[in-house]
């Protein structure tokens, strides 16, 4: 296993460049009406191959209490951790469970969908109405295709990169993933 310094060097590292990319994402408009790219999921995602689930719980969850403490911890707060335990757990079970049934990308689009299922919970709990929140539904889940492609795709090509050969595997749940040409 790597030495502990390393691995938190990468943590942090890994939810430092989330958390920009988190608020750099909250800046922009979305693409359509509650839609992101989710980008900053990308480093939770690495942190998984790389690292274990651990790191990846700790970067995405540090990640978002950090983007919360800095834009707010409304309702925009509350959707996104609802939505980050849910693929958290989602990425857990399916990249522990069934890794050789699913590739980076197909964990990734899981992840996504997991999180705007979450998402869409939140905000009708909050509004104490089932029919406000379930008619973005479909959108979401044609979304969740779309971005959770997208962010596996970035996840390998950073998994890739030759600056992560300095930080040692120790036995991330797909380590197959950075090896592969």
């Amino acid at each position: 296993m790597g030495s502990p310094s390393r691995r938190l060097v990468l943590d942090g590292l890994l939810v430092a460049l989330g958390l920009a990319v988190h608020q750099a994402e909250a800046a922009l408009p979305p693409l359509l009406p509650g839609v992101k790219p989710g980008l900053a999921n990308v480093f939770g995602l690495v942190a998984f191959v790389a690292l274990g689930w651990r790191d990846a719980a700790a970067v995405t969850l540090l990640r978002v209490f950090l983007g919360g403490l800095f834009s707010g911890l409304g309702l925009a707060f509350l959707c996104s951790l609802g939505g980050s335990l849910a693929a958290l757990a989602a990425l857990i079970l399916l990249g522990r469970f069934v890794p050789d049934r699913l590739s980076l990308e197909g964990l990734s689009v899981a992840q996504a969908g997991a999180f705007n299922l979450a998402q869409l919970l939140v905000v009708a709990l909050l509004l104490g109405s089932w029919g406000v929140a379930f008619p973005y539904a479909p959108l979401l889940a044609t979304s969740a295709l779309a971005t959770g492609l997208g962010t596996g795709l970035l996840a390998r090509m950073l998994l890739r990169h030759p600056f992560l050969a300095a930080f040692p595997l120790p036995g991330g749940s797909c380590e197959t993933e950075r090896r592969q040409p």
